[in-house]
């Protein structure tokens, strides 16, 4: 699956951010990362979860409606 466009971007961005912020409540609120640690790893996983599922999705919507008459014009 090659990663590109739109939903690759936004992919990326929201992961950058998740692991900034597991990173900044590491380094400045550490008594309070067991609490909040577990929550931003699940969030790290439901997007790459949901990044997954946009692409079957996506997918799926190409093929229900693909034509073949109109393959190569």
């Amino acid at each position: 699956m090659k990663m590109q466009g739109r939903k690759a971007a936004v992919f990326w961005v929201t992961l950058v951010v998740l692991v900034a912020l597991f990173l900044f409540t590491a380094g400045f609120a550490g008594a309070a990362l067991p609490q909040i640690g577990p929550v931003i790893v699940i969030m790290i996983v439901g997007n790459g979860a949901s990044y997954i599922g946009g692409a079957v999705w996506d997918a799926w919507q190409r093929s229900k409606y693909y034509r073949s008459e109109l393959e190569g014009k």
